[in-house]
C-alpha cells in the first residue's frame, strides 16, 4: 500500500507529491535490506525527501514497527546536538530505489507500570511476520540550513521544510 499526504492544490496545479511502493526485501545475517521505489509523477518539479533512517519505533497500540526517515515527533535528547539528514531527490517524472538497511531486532528501555530503580529492557524482532510502516518526509523545495544562528522553537529545522509524507506499509508475512 502506497500513501502520500500533502498540503491539498490550488488553482487546479497538480501539487507535487512523493510517492513509495516496495521493490524489494531481503534478510541477512543480523539486517533487512528493503528496497522502496520512490516515484514523483509530477511534470515539471523535483521532489526531495529525507534519505537517513531517523529512527524505528515499536508502536505497542498497532504491533507495527515504524521506519522513520522524518524529524516530525523525534525527540531529542537535551544538551546533543541534532544532526541534520542527509537528503536525494527524485527528479520530475522520474523515479528513484531508496535502499534501507534495518536490524533485524530493536531494543528500547521498557516503561514499567510501577517506577523503580533498576532499568528493564525489551527486544523487539523485526521477524518475517512483522507489519513495518516507512515514513519519508519529503518537499518540493531543495533543504538549506538556516546559516543566520537564529534558534527556532522546532527541535530540527528539517520539520519546518517538510511539506508531506510518503508512507508504505509492508504488511506481516511479506518479510522476506
Amino acid at each position: 500500500m502506497t500513501h502520500s499526504e500533502s498540503e491539498p492544490s490550488v488553482g487546479g496545479e497538480q501539487e507535487p507529491r512523493l510517492e513509495a511502493r516496495m521493490a524489494g526485501i531481503s534478510r541477512r545475517t543480523g539486517a533487512i535490506e528493503l528496497a522502496v521505489e520512490l516515484s514523483n509523477p509530477s511534470p515539471d518539479r523535483a521532489v526531495h525527501y529525507i534519505s537517513d533512517l531517523r529512527a524505528i519505533v515499536f508502536d505497542d497500540a498497532t504491533g507495527r514497527f515504524l521506519v522513520r526517515l522524518t524529524d516530525e515527533g523525534r525527540e531529542l535528547i537535551p544538551s546533543t546536538t541534532g544532526a541534520l539528514p542527509r537528503f536525494a531527490q527524485v527528479d520530475p517524472a522520474s523515479t528513484a530505489v531508496l535502499s534501507l538497511r534495518l536490524p533485524e531486532e530493536i531494543v528500547r528501555m521498557r516503561v514499567p507500570e510501577i517506577p523503580t530503580a533498576e532499568v528493564e529492557l525489551e527486544r523487539h524482532e523485526l521477524g518475517p511476520d512483522a507489519e513495518i510502516e516507512v515514513v519519508i518526509g519529503w518537499s518540493d523545495t531543495p533543504f538549506y540550513p538556516d546559516t543566520r544562528g537564529r534558534r527556532s522553537s522546532a527541535p530540527s529545522s528539517a520539520v519546518e521544510w517538510e511539506k508531506g509524507q510518503a508512507r508504505l506499509v509492508i504488511p506481516g508475512g511479506e518479510g522476506g
